[in-house]
């Protein structure tokens, strides 16, 4: 039994959660900000199939008294002498190649205000962490054989090693970005959220750079979007060659969408929020229309989800919403909302 933790997008959590429960031989301990904890007697491999998560970590060390003051940063230096990272690295090793001698890195975060920067924090457990194991300290995270991740929360420091190579969300089939682009983890969490299965119809009205409509398709939807911009759809089918899966993506007016009546039975997308992403018409207009027509393809008994700051301007009148989950994405507070 491995004990392990996952970070995820704040307000996803409990998706987060569920996702590792129904893994066979997985425990939940502990649902908290951003940070899902487990204890998995599954093989650890199939840690590295979730998608809702940010990314997994097998759980070294809980350090209690990480103040708000600069004398943190002494007693992270100490604490991380006495860290013992041989074990991690051994079950590290059990699913991917790691040196008998690793280079290393560290990624740190914290919650709230503190009167040192993250960058102190990684010099700071670096400088012990090298010494008392021998390791060669790599700043950056892409030339290291290991990942040592401090997540501080209140007065404690969650100590990790990322299991897998490089963080769960940096899924490699984003080849090409574009403006509002959506981390693969939220929407694979909308996905989950909007009960999308196995051979179920999707569209992605609105579909940016295809991250839907890939998530969509790795779980065997048939999934099909557009989008209006003609960057983003050449960015979409990219992406979709990249990631070896089948949806399809083309130019279209998602107020005007050339389809069918009830032809999908879920709408899955992240709707402009005027920021990243502009509109031609007012946003509240462009709205109105655009909800009009992702319920004039809705399947009877189908579902919609959609991602947007403008939670206010999503309305389909004889649908009931079901979800409304605030989330924290981009600097930003967005709701998803499921309707049905």
């Amino acid at each position: 039994m491995t004990r392990v933790f996952a970070l995820t997008t704040r307000g996803l959590e409990e998706v987060c959660a569920d996702e590792i429960a129904a893994l066979p031989g997985a425990t939940i301990e502990q649902v908290a900000y951003r940070r899902v904890t487990a204890i998995c007697g599954a093989p650890l491999p199939s840690l590295l199939g979730l998608r809702t998560v940010d990314d997994v970590f097998l759980d070294v060390a809980a350090w209690p008294g990480i103040v708000r003051q600069r004398g943190a940063l002494d007693r992270l230096c100490e604490l991380g002498a006495q860290l013992g990272l041989h074990q991690a690295a051994a079950h590290c090793a059990g699913v991917r190649t790691v040196p008998r001698s690793p280079a290393f890195s560290v990624t740190a975060n914290f919650v709230g205000k503190r009167n040192y920067s993250a960058e102190e924090i990684k010099q700071a457990c670096a400088e012990s962490i090298a010494a008392a194991h021998g390791w060669a300290y790599a700043p950056d995270d892409a030339e290291a054989d290991l990942n040592v991740r401090v997540f501080i929360d209140h007065d404690v420091a969650f100590v990790g090693v990322r299991l897998g190579e490089r963080p769960l969300h940096r899924r490699s089939y984003k080849q090409v970005h574009v403006p509002g682009s959506l981390k693969p983890p939220v929407a694979a969490a909308m996905l989950t959220l909007a009960g999308v299965g196995p051979g179920m119809r999707l569209l992605d009205p609105c579909c940016g750079a295809g991250t839907i409509l890939i998530e969509a398709a790795q779980i065997g939807a048939v999934a099909q979007g557009g989008d209006c911009d003609p960057d983003a759809v050449t960015a979409a089918q990219a992406n979709i060659y990249a990631a070896g899966v089948s949806a399809g993506a083309r130019e279209w007016d998602a107020c005007a969408l050339p389809l069918d009546d009830g032809a999908f039975e879920r709408v899955v997308t992240n709707l402009p929020w005027g920021r990243e992403v502009q509109v031609d018409a007012a946003l509240e207009a462009f709205y109105r229309r655009v909800c009009a027509e992702m319920r004039r393809v809705l399947a009877p008994g189908g579902r919609i989800a959609v991602l947007t700051s403008l939670p206010h301007l999503v309305a389909f009148p004889d649908l009931r919403r079901d979800v409304e989950l605030e989330i924290s994405l981009f600097g930003q507070t967005p709701a998803v909302q499921v309707f049905s």
